[in-house]
């Protein structure tokens, strides 16, 4: 939780009681996140109630009882937590005292820091737009001061207060039972999924998941740099010993987890025993998918003519128009993940890895660019962290770079791991590759430096020259 943190105000040190308050909140949530867990636990049960029976009867003598249970060991919590801070038993009223004044100590802090954070980014605006630059409205001002205000420890302790009234226990016990609930729900439907008639597909979708998308991390960081290749150099020398040696180890790795996943179903050795499994598994899913779909569409049929008859007698000559999801099949998902065994989708993810990472350097350096130029500024008067300001492209000066994004469209006769050769705002020649998973007349976005403070651009895709599908 972001309360005020205390800190230096004005070149002076802040007195040390304000730190009670905010032991105080970071205790108070320890004990109701953490401490009161096996409490809540226990009275689960109590509040298990049906929705009718709850309406029909309402609360009952043990949700009170064990809402008195509740606030009595909150107020143990309490004074264990005043003991510890030094007050003996007899001294409730000067801490409640000591920290109601810590409270107003900190909303005081919290408004200069509101001011100091405003000086801060006038002095901004200013240096980028300009010693004439006209003065923020009230309004922005207002707005700025909502926005940027930090949450002070009376807002914590406000919350901390509701947590202690029957109807905020009485609802938060309610939706710990749902949750426990759904929890349930869904562990027993992914036990049935698991372990059901088609347990063996989904388990094999499971495990080909997390090979390729967590086990294999190493492996592509580690290989990455083979396949960072310009355009033109990839269209000079083509694919190299590398880049397919690469790609022996990936199918070897794949391999040898596969034949352990056989193993660990029973299959032994016999993978090709564990494809034809999976191969009759995948058929009855499918069956059981096109009849869902099949039913779908019927009663999308009789609704349509429902809405047809509504149109007649209102006279309305629109036609009706009823959008399908199309069920998902295992097959679907299989076929994918086979997909990713072949060379040329290996050779296109592990290149649209590379421009992710050149994507995110591109990133971090402009940041850092950025953090320079904060840097050169005076430092603010007070403990403040000053973030950027989003300003209107029209009142900024169009020489000033800054990191902006083209969304390119894939053209006809490109597919996924293509080379395309793209201009940027700035004039600079960029060459980037096609995700996986796009086809001709889909998008992308690709960073770029373009020449104000503009975000967008689209930048018509050209194939880089001689590219070969």
């Amino acid at each position: 939780m972001l309360f005020a943190l205390p800190g230096h105000v004005g070149g002076e040190m802040e007195e040390a009681r304000e730190f009670i308050a905010h032991r105080f909140c970071a205790f108070a949530l320890k004990t109701l996140n953490e401490d009161m867990d096996p409490l809540f636990e226990k009275f689960l049960s109590i509040f298990d109630q049906d929705a009718k029976e709850f309406l029909q009867q309402g609360e009952t003598h043990e949700q009170y009882a064990a809402y008195l249970e509740y606030t009595a060991t909150l107020e143990e919590h309490a004074s264990n937590f005043a003991l510890q801070e030094g007050y003996s038993p007899g001294d409730a009223g000067t801490f409640l005292k000591q920290l109601q004044r810590a409270i107003e100590e900190d909303k005081v802090h919290a408004e200069k820091q509101v001011e100091a954070f405003l000086v801060h980014m006038e002095k901004q605006r200013r240096l980028k737009l300009g010693p004439d630059a006209p003065p923020m409205e009230q309004g922005e001002v207002e707005l700025m001061k909502a926005l940027f205000r930090p949450q002070t420890v009376e807002d914590m302790m406000e919350m901390l207060l509701h947590m202690t009234e029957y109807t905020s226990f009485s609802s938060l016990m309610r939706a710990k039972v749902q949750q426990k609930k759904f929890i349930r729900e869904m562990e027993r439907r992914k036990k049935e999924l698991m372990m059901g008639e088609t347990g063996l597909a989904h388990r094999f979708i499971h495990f080909a998941m997390k090979l390729l998308n967590d086990d294999l991390h190493e492996f592509y960081t580690r290989w990455m740099p083979v396949f960072a290749q310009e355009a033109e150099n990839l269209q000079n020398q083509g694919h190299t010993h590398e880049q397919y040696a690469a790609f022996e180890e990936y199918t070897s790795v794949i391999e040898t987890r596969l034949l352990d996943f056989c193993a660990q179903e029973g299959f032994e050795q016999d993978a090709r025993g564990l494809f034809d499994e999976l191969q009759r598994v995948l058929q009855k899913d499918q069956e059981q998918v096109d009849a869902q779909l099949k039913r779908v569409l019927a009663e999308v049929e009789q609704r349509k003519e429902q809405m047809r008859a509504r149109a007649t007698e209102e006279a309305d000559a629109e036609k009706p128009l009823i959008l399908i999801c199309k069920p998902a099949a295992l097959g679907d998902l299989m076929h994918s993940l086979i997909q990713q065994t072949e060379y040329q989708n290996f050779s296109a993810s592990m290149r649209f890895r590379v421009e992710q990472d050149r994507m995110m350097r591109m990133l971090l350096a402009g940041l850092q660019e950025e953090s320079a130029v904060q840097g050169a500024l005076p430092a603010p008067d007070a403990d403040l962290e000053v973030v950027d300001v989003e300003i209107d492209d029209s009142r900024v000066p169009a020489a000033v770079p800054c990191i902006g994004t083209m969304t390119v469209t894939v053209p006809e006769g490109c597919e996924a791991g293509s080379q395309l050769s793209l201009t940027a705002p700035d004039g600079q020649q960029v060459c980037v590759t096609i995700p996986g998973g796009l086809s001709p007349g889909m998008s992308f976005e690709v960073p770029c430096r373009s020449g104000g403070y503009g975000g967008g651009y689209s930048a018509p895709a050209v194939p880089a020259p001689g590219y070969a599908r």
